[in-house]
């Protein structure tokens, strides 16, 4: 029991959650053609208690999926000139939009290497497929991350006294 409240006293939290102000919660999100993204970002905050509204007016905070994009190019190729490895890269386009302060438009991009196997064409198709999966989760994470610092800095502003209230201090 002291184990316990010694944690909670110190302010520890299990890695990967969020603690996202109420200044920012509940949150919208506007996923125009980015719908695995938008799904896993759902799950994320539903795993951290954060409420999602399905009607912008409820929110206070707008999370907007502008574009996601897939890209694959050549990493090295083998003696004869053949492709043996790839990189691929997702990249996404956002912007949060917070009612106390302007919008931010931002771009997250992750990259994976890809060994090719030409005996092995369509385990290679799955797992860049997978690869693709998993920057997708990565980048959900990264999202919220930034939506959680732009919660504190919002929230830093708001404990911050004006310049009337600290000549009252004064």
């Amino acid at each position: 029991m002291t184990l316990v409240i010694g944690l909670c006293a110190c302010g520890f939290q299990l890695r990967g959650s969020l603690n996202i102000s109420d200044e920012i919660a509940p949150v919208y999100i506007e996923q125009n053609t980015v719908f695995e993204l938008g799904r896993e970002i759902r799950s994320l905050l539903a795993t951290n208690n954060i409420k999602v509204v399905i009607d912008e007016a409820q929110s206070k905070s707008t999370l907007v999926l502008l574009d996601e994009t897939k890209k694959q190019r050549v990493l090295s190729v083998d003696g004869s000139g053949r492709a043996r490895e790839y990189l691929l890269t997702y990249t996404v386009n956002f912007v949060i939009k917070v009612e106390q302060s302007d919008e931010a438009k931002d771009t997250l991009s992750i990259s994976r290497s890809l060994v090719f196997d030409p005996e092995a064409v369509l385990a290679v198709t799955n797992q860049s497929e997978i690869l693709y999966r998993d920057m997708r989760r990565d980048v959900a994470r990264l999202i919220l991350l930034k939506l959680q610092a732009r919660s504190r800095n919002i929230a830093e502003q708001g404990d911050a006294p004006t310049q009337t209230e600290a000549d009252k201090i004064q």
